[in-house]
């Protein structure tokens, strides 16, 4: 092959690669296979074919691509959930205990705040009950759901 053809070989290839990453990034289209949580937290998968319900659980991120990103997201809000038996609502200028991962060591820790909250923050009364929903709910479960770790 002479460095021509290879160039359009090339270019071929690129222009293949450009248009699969449109279409990633225009998920869902129509007729497309996805994935979504139902009421009762079971993973069903559906046709994507833009109607109100398809509409509606987009909206509220419930469209995934495959069967196991769904699954992830079950599990994510039942670890959620789990930790929310056990918590309070942020109150501004006292103690609010929060689950805290340090990446360097791959290590959960309970530290707090009284001024500022977090996005998305779940917090506790005290140290203790903190720690208690970390063995309730299970330390491996937290930093894989929640902060996508994996050991």
């Amino acid at each position: 092959m002479n460095l021509q053809e290879e160039l359009k070989a090339l270019k071929q290839r690129i222009a293949e690669l450009e248009e699969l990453s449109k279409k990633e990034q225009e998920f869902p289209q129509k007729y497309d296979d996805c994935w979504y949580i139902d009421d009762d937290a079971e993973v069903l998968s559906m046709k994507w074919y833009n109607s109100e319900y398809d509409q509606g659980r987009l909206s509220i991120g419930n469209v995934f691509r495959t069967e196991e990103q769904a699954e992830f997201a079950v599990e994510k809000l039942k670890v959620e959930a789990e930790l929310r038996k056990y918590s309070r609502p942020f109150e501004n200028g006292k103690f609010n205990y929060y689950i805290f991962f340090y990446t360097d060591n791959n290590y959960i820790e309970v530290v707090y705040k009284n001024v500022c909250r977090s996005q998305g923050g779940i917090y506790f009364e005290s140290e203790e009950k903190a720690q208690q929903a970390i063995s309730t709910v299970g330390e491996e479960r937290i930093k894989k759901y929640i902060f996508g770790v994996e050991d």
